[in-house]
């Protein structure tokens, strides 16, 4: 008597690499917004593991106060008339003075509320690759079209190498209170922010 058999389709096993509209619907974002995590170096590929990684990073909920971020985009030279950074803009690759330069001026912003909660994240694409120590405000100008812009005086707190990569992300500060936020802060995806500019707002 012959076996009674069936016979079963393998399922296709998942892309290794995904393109950059497979990214995008996986994280929830705009192709353009993918664009902007490879640019940058922070999202250093389209493997699946690695977008898959940035998919399951907490999203940031403040509880009390509010948490001033900025929104920034891959490394660019400045455009404004007056600007005196080199560079705009984070990168994975970039060294830590430019970093922190780019970083701490010039805004048009709130300057009380961003030094009153005494951090600054910084995110690219709604990940935070970066945090900011705020001591105060530097310097107030006066820019083109009566723009009122500040510089903070400000250190880096921590920074983060890859996102999909834990390992890479550094804290830098030896303030105990400080570094569990940057800790906490450090890879997490923050959405809902107001905003009217590149500085957004995160309350409860």
């Amino acid at each position: 008597m012959l076996p009674t058999i069936e016979l079963a389709r393998p399922e296709a096993a998942p892309a290794s690499v995904l393109s950059r509209s497979e990214a995008a619907s996986l994280l929830g974002v705009s192709v353009n917004t993918v664009a902007k995590l490879l640019d940058s170096g922070f999202l250093p590929g389209l493997e699946a593991v690695q977008v898959t990684a940035l998919s399951r990073a907490p999203q940031v909920q403040v509880t009390e106060g509010v948490l001033p971020v900025l929104r920034t985009g891959a490394p660019a030279a400045p455009s404004r008339e007056g600007d005196t950074r080199e560079t705009i803009g984070a990168g994975a690759g970039m060294a830590d003075v430019p970093f922190l330069e780019g970083a701490r001026q010039w805004w048009r912003c709130d300057a009380d509320t961003i030094v009153s909660a005494r951090v600054l994240p910084v995110a690219v694409a709604g990940w935070v690759v970066g945090v900011l120590a705020v001591h105060g405000v530097q310097e107030t100008r006066r820019f083109a079209r009566g723009e009122v812009r500040h510089s903070f005086a400000a250190e880096i707190a921590g920074r983060v190498g890859t996102l999909d990569d834990r390992q890479s992300y550094r804290v830098m500060t030896s303030v105990p209170e400080l570094a569990e936020v940057t800790a906490r802060l450090l890879g997490a995806r923050v959405q809902g922010a107001v905003s009217g500019g590149p500085i957004a707002y995160l309350a409860p």
